[in-house]
């Protein structure tokens, strides 16, 4: 449970820390196609502008997470009109905090910068930092190069600003003992369990009961309105022809590409700092080296330079104007995993280890499938442009979308009878359903306007019928009926069984009595923490839920999640006791309120900076 906790304390803070989640875009959620009018601006804060591109950024970056930590979720449920607010709200905070950074003077190394991104996994290939893969997805995504770096650089500089905040929390002798008195209590109790599975089998309903329950509940047991729909759609993957893209184009296109390529070596450097070192120390590092030692473990050792020793001494790459002019002479003549003599520097005395070489080659054989997906998508983009114009042309007031769909050169397609639940494939779409059952469509037989499905896929839809919804008939539902009223009947009798026992217990025999005389089960537990693992989680929770025991137990009813139901007595509270406490579980616990701690000093100096500051939106 500590470890648990002290996870959610440090998510409060990282949620303010980076409150866009940028790299998560680029880590293997797919690429994200922007649409929409990418220049308008969505929030100024202060005087920066918040252009629409990064709120879309945002839109998909929640939507791609959200989808990811719950499997099963139905995507077409997440609407960009849901998460428009919060993504806007994240991007306004992030700018807060970062126009405070630099009001701050903070100041991220560019460096830093670099090896930020080189970390990025979506940028890389078995492992390495691939240029074409950086390329292709900056371009996917509507950066350029410079643009992105200075995300990567504000992202930085707020998690500066958020570990300077953080950083001075504390926690006091009073927070620490509560705490332990919470998470290190011990209960005592006594409960049985009245099952529902053996009442349930014993439930006999009549052929009276089903008719009495199917009339007082008769409006469950109705159909749902349906409408089948004629509807045409245009996205990119209708508009695909391999005759849009021949090998001519493709060559241009890479001549194009590479001639405005830096294709320069770069390479990976790691050094130790000696700022004013004595000839002694220097031979004693030589020969170290000279020696074997590891060079990281001498650089921890060693190095003057604070912000790469404990990272070895690394550096990041260079392609060769990083560094001051010594020190990349010196790297340039190394051969990897090689290590420089002294080099003189205006920093001090360097000892230059190359870990890495990367040499950018750009190779037509290499690149063609990117190339002609590209062209592909470029040329079906301007067909799609001009296809969707005609299209809206075409369908409006249109008497019947089968001509429309042979002027346009689509298909015209025939959906399933649907409801306002939605149905599958384009009738999942939440603004489809919205068209079908609106009143232009379903009453009046107007073809809809185009709708914008996102991701470059458009649809207009036409009523082709209506179901009407209808009583469903006895005979239909009998088995449903029977199953609920079943369900009802032992439910009712779980209730007034258990009433009776948890009576029982209360007028003061014991939950050992009460069970046995009625042949139930019951457990007991002596200094029960919150982390047994041995007793029922669900059962654990509610009695920990409980109010605490003063002369007489404290006695509750209450059912389970399986629908059982628990009589329950609280008989002794201990409070966790902070001389008892170990070490590492203490650690546990400061960590856990340093996080929390942090959380709202970095929560409040957001909203106080906020006051201060201009926002539209």
């Amino acid at each position: 449970m500590l470890d648990s906790f002290r996870t959610n304390m440090r998510n409060l803070a990282l949620g303010i820390v980076v409150v866009i989640g940028f790299i998560f875009a680029f880590s293997g959620t797919g690429t994200l196609f922007l649409t929409g009018n990418l220049t308008d601006t969505a929030a100024v804060v202060g005087k920066v502008e918040i252009p629409e591109i990064d709120v879309i950024r945002a839109i998909n970056n929640q939507r791609s997470r959200i989808i990811s930590e719950n499997e099963g979720l139905d995507a077409t449920l997440i609407t960009d009109e849901m998460i428009r607010p919060s993504a806007i709200e994240q991007l306004i905070s992030r700018q807060i905090l970062v126009q405070s950074s630099d009001s701050q003077k903070l100041a991220i190394p560019q460096t830093s910068v670099t090896q930020e991104i080189l970390n990025i996994e979506g940028f890389q290939i078995d492992g390495r930092f691939d240029q074409d893969s950086y390329r292709f997805m900056l371009q996917q995504q509507g950066y350029t190069s410079a643009g992105f770096k200075s995300t990567v650089e504000n992202e930085l500089l707020i998690q500066q600003l958020v570990a300077g905040i953080t950083d001075t929390a504390f926690v006091t002798e009073l927070e620490l003992n509560a705490m332990v008195e919470i998470t290190g209590e011990q209960r005592d109790y006594y409960y049985l369990t009245l099952p529902i599975g053996p009442i349930t089998e014993e439930v006999v309903v009549s052929d009276e009961q089903i008719q009495n329950y199917y009339s007082e509940n008769v409006t469950t047991y109705r159909t749902e309105a349906q409408v089948v729909i004629d509807y045409i759609e245009l996205n990119p993957d209708e508009l695909a022809d391999p005759d849009l893209v021949n090998s001519e184009l493709v060559k241009a296109r890479f001549e194009e590409e590479r001639d405005t390529l830096d294709l320069s070596e770069s390479r990976q450097a790691a050094h130790i700092l000696l700022e004013d070192p004595s000839d002694e120390l220097i031979r004693e590092i030589q020969g170290k080296i000279t020696s074997g030692e590891a060079f990281a473990d001498l650089a921890s050792q060693y190095s003057t330079d604070f912000g790469s020793a404990d990272v070895g001494g690394d550096l990041g790459f260079t392609s060769g104007n990083t560094f001051p002019e010594a020190f990349e002479s010196a790297l340039k003549r190394l051969a990897l995993n090689e290590v420089s003599q002294p080099v003189t520097t205006d920093a001090g005395i360097h000892f230059i280890k190359l870990l890495d070489v990367q040499q950018q080659d750009f190779i037509l054989a290499d690149e063609t499938s990117r190339i002609e997906r590209e062209l592909m998508a470029e040329a079906t983009t301007d067909q799609l442009v001009a296809k969707l114009e005609l299209l809206k042309e075409l369908s409006f007031n249109a008497d019947s979308l089968a001509n429309v769909a042979e002027d346009v050169g689509l298909t015209l397609k025939t959906s399933s009878a649907f409801s306002e639940t939605g149905g599958q494939g384009v009738t999942a779409e939440n603004k489809v359903i919205t068209a079908a059952f609106s009143t232009e469509v379903l009453t009046d037989g107007y073809a809809s306007e185009v709708l914008d499905l996102g991701n470059d896929r458009y649809v207009v839809v036409k009523l082709n019928d209506y179901i009407e919804d209808r009583q469903k008939e006895l005979t239909e539902v009998r088995e449903s009926v029977v199953d609920s009223l079943t369900r009802q009947l032992a439910e009712d009798e779980l209730q007034r069984r258990g009433s009776e026992l948890r009576t029982l217990v209360q007028s003061g025999t014991s939950v050992e009595e009460v069970a046995k005389s009625n042949d139930l089960q019951w457990q007991i537990g002596k200094s029960v923490d919150r982390r047994d693992t041995s007793v029922n989680a669900d059962i654990r929770d509610r009695l920990f839920a409980m109010a605490s025991p003063d002369a007489n137990a404290v006695v509750e009813g209450f059912y389970t999640n399986s629908g059982d139901y628990v009589v329950a007595a609280l008989t002794a509270v201990t409070p966790g006791d902070i001389k008892a406490t170990g070490d590492l579980e203490k650690e546990s616990i400061v960590d856990a309120l340093l996080s929390m701690n942090g959380g709202r000093d970095v929560e409040s100096y957001e909203k106080l900076v906020r006051n201060d500051t201009k926002i539209i939106q």
